[in-house]
């Protein structure tokens, strides 16, 4: 028993393949499909959502070194004052 596709099913894959080809490579247009994307209030409220939780874990992580910087000092300035250079 041979099977072989028929050509309508040749032509939807060969269209397949030339409109995802035809897709990469469009900077502008990507850009604005994601800005797009980000109008939907959900996707909005979870981008900033994400956003704000990254910059307080990082303000955390700088704040931690600021301070371990200070304690260190207190301890014994003129040994701090050579590691900061």
């Amino acid at each position: 028993m041979d099977v072989s596709p028929g050509s309508t099913f040749n032509r939807s894959v060969w269209s397949r393949i030339e409109a995802a080809g035809s897709c990469k490579g469009l900077g502008l247009s990507a850009l604005i499909s994601w800005v797009q994307l980000l109008a939907i209030p959900r996707i909005a409220v979870t981008t900033a959502a994400i956003a704000l939780f990254g910059g307080i874990l990082i303000g955390g992580v700088q704040a931690r070194s600021l301070q371990e910087d200070r304690y260190l000092q207190s301890l014994k300035p003129p040994v701090a004052a050579s590691f900061a250079r």
